[in-house]
């Protein structure tokens, strides 16, 4: 570890987002370095004045459950949930039927492809759709 990721370890671990595994190589690197050892005390000090100054903030228990309700009413005020799937299937009726008109003779190949394109890009619509969803709840 070097001082550079050090000091970004250290404020991490400030912020109580520092793995335990990282939290050793930063503890050693810091008992062999001076610099690194200084900056440590320097952010810690001002961690706890920072801390001393500010107010603790109480919230409502409400308040997240409020707060989740609202968001999500304004996100029901956007696109339907179902319209990537009609943009989907416009787009691949759209690119089929223009196929189907520049190539007459392989007419039976197209509507196969077609269809087994439309349903492969429409699997994975899906899945990253599904993959999202689940991202943004973890993040909420």
């Amino acid at each position: 570890m070097n001082c550079e990721e050090a000091q970004e370890a250290m404020l991490d671990s400030l912020a109580g987002v520092l793995p335990a595994e990282r939290h050793l190589v930063l503890e050693g690197h810091i008992a062999g370095c001076e610099v690194c050892r200084r900056f440590a005390e320097v952010q810690r000090m001002l961690d706890v004045r920072l801390i001393a100054a500010m107010p603790v903030l109480s919230l409502s228990p409400r308040f997240r459950t409020s707060l989740q309700e609202r968001l999500r009413q304004h996100v029901m005020s956007g696109w339907p949930e179902y319209l990537p799937d009609i943009a989907h299937l416009i787009g691949c009726v759209f690119a089929i039927t223009l196929l189907l008109l520049l190539l007459p003779q392989y007419s039976k190949t197209v509507v196969y492809v077609g269809l087994g394109f439309t349903a492969v890009t429409y699997f994975f619509q899906a899945v990253l759709r599904s993959s999202l969803e689940r991202l943004d709840c973890k993040r909420s």
